[in-house]
Parts: C-alpha cells; structure tokens; sequence
C-alpha cells in the first residue's frame, strides 16, 4: 500500500482529511500527521510518503519550503496542497515548485479529494489492472517500476489501442464492446485500465484500419458522443515496450486537448511539444489585464478569444505549460476582484467555485475558451456595482443606502437627500453609469433577496411585507415582471 502523509497544524482539519475519504479502499496508508514544518521532514527522510496532503500554513517549516526541499532532493513525492491560503502568487509558486494540485480547504468535498488521490495513483503509475481476454484475470502493481519482467513470454503484442474517455463509466462502456467484439471475433487480447480515462487494448495482430474504424463507431454509439483513439503498431513482448507502446498511443490526449478533427490516430514516435509559452502570450495577458480592470466586457472577451487563437497557431505546447497560462489568466481576474474587496470564490459556475482545480481538470481547448467566456460574464456581472462604486463617491453613498433601507419602500428624493445631490441629477447620473435607472436597480435587489426567501420557504404575502412592497399583487408583478414566473409558481418550482 503507498504511504500518505498529512501535514497540518489545525487538529480538526486534521481529522476532517482522516474522515473524508475511505483510505483503505483507495489502498493507501495513512502516517502519522506531520503538526508542522519540523515534524514535516523529519517524516518526508523517515518514510518517504508516496502523497503529500500538505498546508502551506504552518509553523516551523512552511509548506512552501517543505516543496523547495522535495524538488531539491528530487523526491518522486505527490503533493497537493490543501490550504485556505488566497493569495494566487503563493499558490501559482506552489505549483511551479512541484505542487501536483491545489485544493481549497473550506467545503472541501470526499468526491473531489478522493478524484485528487486517483489520479496521482494513476500518474505515479502504482497501480494498473490487467484482464487477459476470456475467463482468466490477473492483477499486478507498479509495473513500470518492478524489474521483472511480468509479462516476458507470455504473448507478442502487435498493437495497442489506446480510448480516451471522460470518466469510469464512459471508460467501462467502451471496455464492454471491446469485449464484445474480441469474444465475437474469437481475438485473444489484454486490456490494461489506467485510472478513470486510459483504457488500452493489446492484439496479438494488427487488424485492419476498418477494424478500428468500426469499433470506434460501436463505442462511441454505446457512450453517445465521438471519441479519441491513439493506435501503436509494433513488436511488444516484454513489460517494457507495452510500458513505452502506450506512452506512444496515449498522446492522443494532445489531439483530444486540442479538439483536432481527426480522432483515429497511429502513433511510431513521440511528438515534440514546446515547453514554453506561445509568442505573444504575455502580450495579450497584459492587455487583457487592462480590459478586466476597465471592465469592458466586449474587449475582454476579443482578448480572450485572441489568447485562444494565438495557442491554437503553435502545436503543440505542453498542457502543463497551457494550464499555467490559464492559471495566470485567472490571476489576473483574482487580482481585480481583490482590489474591489471581493474573491474569485464568490463566484460560482455550474455549481462550482473552485475554478483553479477546474481548469486543471478540463481536457479540451474549446471547452476551456467557453468556460472562460462564461465565467467573465457572471464575474463582470458579480463585481459591476462594487466597480461603479470605486470610481465615484457619490454611487457608493447611493448603493450603501439602498442596501441598508433595503427591506422599506426606497425612494429616489430620499436617495438623493441621503447624498446630497438633486434628484434629477441622481437620475441621469444613476442611469449613465449604472445602465439602469434608480426604479429598476432597487426592484432587482429585492427580486434577487425575494427568490432567496422564497427558495427557503417563505409564503408570497410574507416576503412582500419583509421587502417593503404596498401590498402581495405589486410585489407579485414586480417579480413576474423580472423573472418571466409569479412568485407562487418560483417557490413551488424551488
């Protein structure tokens, strides 16, 4: 069993990371935890962990020198960091120090730590499982790094297929016509499963290219969407070329990331990538960064389609290098959020706000561009007011007292009485800078904190009385008026 050592001063996020996932049915062992830098250490010479679990917040030692040492030593150590540390400039030297990953202490979730830990298992290569075709089945660990040699005599493998899927069960889906097929052929063959994506296939001959064409079809009928296939053709009779043959095959995933049209492709060598970023990139990230600090949505989103095309021009760069840009690019957006007094964490997409891990995760170029797309609408949306408001004094005043008499009847004059200014001045100035008129921001506000009470059960009648409206039917107008439903309908749906 690989060995994982968690590092962290707090003694109930200690036992928080013990309880969150099942480590024994993940086959790993947990160490004794590490309290600090010291402990840290002195447990990285002694028992040298497979993963790390580490804070970069901690007494002694910190987590960002514990990284310096592991790079230094050139340890094979995973780690990821789990920290509530905000600041991108740590986190972005965390990851250049080796960090495998970064995750977000607060609502940290079982699922998203135990998808962490798979995929290290997977890249450190510890574990592969091995079906022979039929009824038989064997099972062995660490294949790339055990010096015998398992498989020496066993076959002579003439190719190796290797489907790229999205998930578990995308990857069993396709497993099964496989399977299928190689039963209905009568093919004698092994399937070796990497993790939750790589599903590779050994035949002890090469078929034809129609033969890959048609299994492709089958399995992406069964999954429902087209799939990549990476095809080696090739001598493999020992561990070692099967090791080297699915290296090759598995560089479909540059083809996948790139969202190439051709989606069959045979590999004999590997494929040179840059490992720096494009020509031009920084360019783009500092005119970007002046789009996002003016807030101007439409430039903005010509630079980011600018950024994407410019990567698009060079193939290939590293993914790794490509994640780091994103990762800048996101800077950028914490950065602006930070001098509004606001976090990148307030935002949420799809139902997720840990937006660094998500594009670390994300497997193709073009779901990334509109993923980015998306995110700076709801963030330009998400931080538009407290924007207006940095830019003039008179606004702040405006929307601090609309928040504050938020739950009464609001009034322009008593607005414009609240900061000395003219009602007729507040008008047009509200209007000009904010895109709504007075009237029509309020009613938002209280159409927004209405759906909130109505989602956590409140009745119509009393959510009109506690945002101030005249009486149920104005209130319900208002809200039918904004969101397309009456407000009975929205809780019942709610």
């Amino acid at each position: 069993m690989k060995k994982v050592l968690i590092v962290e001063d707090e003694i109930l996020a200690r036992l928080g990371l013990r309880q969150l996932v099942d480590w024994r049915k993940l086959e790993l062992e947990l160490l004794p935890d590490a309290t600090d830098g010291e402990e840290a250490l002195e447990m990285i010479r002694n028992s040298c962990p497979d993963i790390i679990l580490l804070d970069l917040n901690i007494p002694k030692v910190s987590g960002l020198e514990i990284l310096e040492f592991l790079k230094k030593e050139e340890m094979p150590t995973k780690v990821i960091v789990v920290s509530c540390q905000e600041e991108f400039d740590v986190v972005k030297k965390a990851m250049k120090l080796g960090a495998y990953d970064y995750l977000r202490k607060l609502n940290l979730s079982s699922d998203e730590l135990e998808n962490i830990l798979e995929k290290c298992l997977v890249e450190t290569e510890e574990r592969i499982t091995v079906h022979m075709q039929g009824i038989r089945e064997i099972r062995y660990e660490e294949i790339v790094r055990d010096s015998r040699d398992i498989l020496a005599g066993a076959c002579n493998y003439q190719t190796l297929i290797c489907i790229l899927a999205k998930d578990t069960e995308e990857l069993s889906r396709v497993t099964e016509i496989i399977h299928k097929w190689a039963e209905t052929e009568l093919r004698e063959g092994l399937q070796i499963q990497k993790g939750n994506q790589y599903g590779y296939f050994l035949l002890e001959e090469k078929p034809e290219k129609s033969v890959y064409m048609e299994l492709k079809k089958r399995a992406e009928r069964k999954t429902g969407r087209e799939l990549y296939m990476g095809i080696f053709e090739g001598c493999m009779e020992k561990t070692a070329d099967i090791v080297r043959a699915a290296a090759m095959a598995e560089q479909i995933q540059l083809f996948s990331y790139y969202d190439k049209e051709e989606k069959l492709v045979f590999f004999q060598k590997k494929i040179e990538t840059e490992g720096h970023s494009p020509r031009g990139m920084h360019g783009y990230l500092d005119s970007l960064k002046e789009k996002i600090r003016s807030f101007d949505r439409e430039k903005t989103e010509q630079e980011l389609h600018g950024i994407f095309g410019l990567i698009r021009q060079e193939s290939y760069i590293s993914i790794n290098v490509l994640r780091r840009n994103f990762m800048d690019i996101l800077g950028i957006y914490s950065m602006v959020a930070q001098s509004l007094n606001g976090a990148l964490e307030e935002i949420e997409l799809d139902g997720d706000n840990c937006h660094y891990q998500k594009i670390m995760m994300m497997e193709s170029l073009r779901e990334i561009e509109k993923w980015f797309l998306k995110f700076n609408d709801i963030f330009m949306e998400k931080f538009w007011i407290a924007y207006k408001c940095s830019r003039s004094e008179i606004l702040q005043k405006v929307v601090k007292y609309i928040e504050v008499h938020i739950m009464e009847p609001i009034h322009l004059s008593d607005a414009a009485a609240e900061t000395g200014v003219s009602s007729a001045y507040l008008s047009t100035m509200f209007k000009k800078e904010m895109g709504y008129n007075f009237i029509e921001y309020v009613n938002l506000r209280k159409i927004e904190l209405a759906r909130q009470m109505l989602q956590d059960g409140k009745m119509v009648y009393e959510v009109s009385e506690l945002l101030g409206f005249e009486n149920s039917t104005y209130f319900s107008r208002v809200f039918k008026r904004y969101t397309d439903v009456s407000p009975d309908t929205y809780r019942k749906q709610m």
